[in-house]
This record gives C-alpha cells, structure tokens and sequence, in this order.
C-alpha cells in the first residue's frame, strides 16, 4: 500500500481532486492532504474520499512554526508545510513511506516505476531536466519538490530535518530566496540513501518538455521513448471570463491538445464531483494581471495598450498560452 500526500488552499482544491483520481486509476493507496485553510478542509472531509485522511495546517503548528509563519508570506508557508507535513505523517501514522506530491500534477501512467527505480534508498529526488534555454537552476535549483518519497528510517529523519531548517529560512523580506527547493540539491552529497530519478518521464513539465519528442500512441502520452508518468501543471489557471492560462513557457500544440486537454477534461470532472456536495464553493486559481486580464474589464486606453502589447510580446516569444474552453472542446471531436 503506498502513502501519498499534498498541500493545497481553497484555490487549488480542483487540482487535488484530480491528483488523487489519476493515481486512483492506477492502485490502491492512502492520500493525505494538508488543507492550508477551513473552507478546503470543511470541503475535503465532506467529500469522503476513499482513503483520503484530511489534515488540518492548526495541527502542525507549534509555537516555533507559529513564529516562522508569522514572518513569512502564505506561499512561503506552504513550502515550509512540506517537510512538516512529511515528517507528521511518519510519526503519526507510523507509514513505511510517504510520498510528497505537488497538487498541481497528474498521472498518466503508473508511478511503480518510480519506486522500483527508488530500490532500497530512502529518499527520492526528481531532477528539473530543465529545457537548456529556459535552465533556472541557479534560482530554483537541480531538483524540484515533486515527487519526493521518504521511507520511515534514519536516513530520511535526517533530510527532512535539514529541510526543516532550510525552509525556516524563508522570509517575506526576500521572495527571490528559495532555500527550501535549493537544499535539495544537497542531499545526496550530505545523506545517506537518497536516489536520483533518472525516468524521464517523472517530472514532466513545461520548463522542460521542449527537451523531449512528445508522442501519442494510442492514447498513452510519451516523452522520447518513455511514457509520461506524470506532469507538472505549473502556472496553470483560469481567468475570470473562463479562459485558461497554461503558463509562460512555449509549449507544442500536441502538448496543449493532449496533456493539457485530458488535465481540463478531468478537473471539470473534479469541480463536477465538489459542486454535487457543495454547489456555492466557487474557487479556483484565478490571474488578473496587467496584459491578461478579463479584455472586457478594460475601461481606459492605456490599459487596452498594455493588455495588447503584453499579448504581442508573448506572441512573439511563442509563450502566449491563453485558451478559451471552446479550443479543447473544438479538438476533443
């Protein structure tokens, strides 16, 4: 039996949802999902997932992490949750592994690969394999906070540990500082146990799928030979008006029509399953920034100037990926 968990407000609740129903589609196993506020955890327990255990953030907080929440911004919270999250799991439900996923990801094929790769480490890491033109490992690191599995031993104690007190490092006075993603590339070298993903299909994800020959045979998605295990939905949302944004990274049309058509399809799938139980929760992952947002909110001509230059120097760079629901319905028949 495997044991996965996740972190995620309100806003991304959709995504954990769909999360959890593709790996439903491959084996049995337990999901534990930190609700970073009351509404995603009064939704989550009332949806009675099946062998979904719904924590709530107030029982991880003591007066330390009180005092470093105080000092930090949500989303900073939310990474240093990562760790405590992981380690609370080990302790308190005495699991032989936990696995931490992003919410924002998906599965498209069976992970078994994975923790058959894993063997008899104790920790997982799975590289960025960042597309060479878009490599931000200097800022975000080698690896990336995806797929990260921790057995319950010494070895993995000691990491999380260290990513612990790495994460209590972020402050709202730097948001450009990531310690809690750069000490990952530390691991191996100061730990014992913890094994590289070398599947390229782990980890997909827009800063790198144009590193790779993207592929469908019949239905199963592959990046160069091996099948995508899963995808990274990074930057991924709506806007008001009901288009979505995939993101600021180029991406091929086979890429937008399949992987992230079959994301769209299932999280309407997802919203479908919340609205039957709670027909008036109404979030998502909203962006109303200069140059994308809702073209009929703009009231003045210097907004419309900005809103369609914006459009023009992401066109240019091949990066303009805002699509209204009709293009995925379009391509679905």
């Amino acid at each position: 039996m495997k044991h996965y968990c996740t972190i995620f407000d309100k806003n991304y609740l959709y995504q954990a949802v769909t999360l959890y129903n593709s790996l439903k589609k491959y084996e049995d196993f337990y999901f534990y999902t930190l609700c970073m506020d009351p509404i995603s955890f009064d939704v989550m327990s009332g949806l009675n997932l099946d062998k979904c255990v719904v924590i709530n953030v107030n029982q991880l907080i003591t007066p330390e992490v009180d005092e470093v929440r105080n000092r930090t911004t949500f989303g900073q919270f939310c990474w240093i949750c990562q760790p405590l999250l992981c380690s609370y799991i080990l302790k308190s439900f005495d699991v032989d592994m936990i696995t931490y996923l992003e919410s924002d990801s998906m599965f498209f094929s069976n992970p078994d690969v994975l923790f058959e790769e894993l063997g008899d480490n104790s920790v997982s890491l799975v590289p960025h394999n960042y597309t060479p033109k878009y490599d931000q490992s200097k800022i975000s690191g080698e690896f990336c906070v995806q797929f990260n599995a921790f057995k319950n031993d010494t070895n993995s104690i000691k990491v999380l540990n260290y990513w612990k007190e790495s994460c209590f490092k972020y402050t709202k006075l730097d948001s450009n500082f990531l310690p809690g993603q750069l000490c990952l590339d530390k691991w191996k070298s100061l730990f014992d146990g913890v094994k590289s993903i070398k599947n390229i299909g782990a980890g997909v994800a827009p800063w790198n799928i144009n590193s790779f020959h993207f592929s469908n045979k019949d239905n199963v998605f592959y990046v160069n030979d091996s099948p995508i295990i899963f995808y990274h939905f990074h930057h991924f949302g709506w806007y008001l008006d009901g288009r979505f944004e995939l993101g600021n990274y180029p991406l091929p049309k086979p890429v937008v029509i399949y992987i992230y058509g079959k994301y769209i399809s299932e999280l309407e799938k997802a919203e479908n399953l919340v609205k039957q139980i709670f027909p008036d929760f109404n979030y998502r992952k909203l962006f109303s920034q200069k140059g994308t947002r809702n073209l009929s909110s703009i009231k003045d001509v210097k907004s419309f100037i900005v809103f369609i230059i914006d459009i023009i120097k992401r066109k240019l760079k091949n990066r303009y990926n805002v699509f209204m629901p009709s293009y995925f319905n379009f391509q679905s028949k």
